[in-house]
């Protein structure tokens, strides 16, 4: 678990787009954004697995 906490100058900066955004809501969406983001990594290594294993060359022990 990844414990994040909302910087001052952050929350400001949410708070420029929506007044009234608390500390939570920011955590919150931090959080999310960076599951998502830990998502993609690793849908995009086991794409990168698989193609790699597409791509060996044939043992040339079996010709």
């Amino acid at each position: 678990m990844v414990s994040i906490s909302v910087s001052a100058r952050s929350l400001a900066a949410a708070r420029l787009i929506d007044p009234d955004v608390n500390t939570a809501a920011v955590q919150a969406a931090v959080e999310a954004a960076l599951a998502a983001e830990r998502h993609e990594q690793r849908a995009a290594g086991s794409t990168t697995r698989r193609e790699h294993t597409a791509r060996r060359e044939p043992d040339s022990r079996h010709s």
